[in-house]
């Protein structure tokens, strides 16, 4: 497995980068890479470099043609654990396939705890809008 880290990458690096580095994965013979995009916790309001990533591998002909799966990251795969800042990607080389049945397996508590992650952000991102609509505090 190679790993293609976009950690301090502007977007538009990002997007230079990612179909270069698959590109070369794909003519290497790799068969999966790990993306590790962030969880985007720095961007002012939503992961923007995981979100292209996500949605390139959705749309883009090299997607269509030479992707076999995609794993996001907090879903976890086969080949790592669970973990909302990388992606991971299962190239297409010669016969070698993944087979369908290597769909990866939540446990309950997994689903249990990101439900609870779920919450906990969205309650955490109407504080912030609130918050936002007051203006700022004076200081007294």
């Amino acid at each position: 497995m190679i790993t293609i880290d976009l950690h301090g990458f502007t977007l538009a690096e990002a997007q230079t980068e990612i179909p270069r580095d698959l590109e070369n994965a794909y003519l290497k013979q790799e068969q999966v890479i790990r993306i590790i995009h962030g969880q985007g916790k720095h961007s002012e309001f939503f992961p923007v470099i995981k979100s292209f990533i996500r949605h390139w591998l959705a749309e883009s002909e090299f997607a269509k043609k030479k992707i076999a799966a995609v794993y996001r990251g907090e879903d976890g795969s086969p080949y790592t654990l669970p973990n909302a800042g990388e992606t991971i990607i299962v190239l297409k080389i010669g016969a070698e396939m993944i087979p369908s049945d290597k769909t990866p397996i939540i446990e309950v508590d997994q689903e249990e705890a990101r439900e609870a992650r779920r919450n906990a952000k969205a309650i955490r991102a109407d504080h912030l809008r609130v918050a936002r609509r007051r203006g700022p505090r004076s200081s007294r």
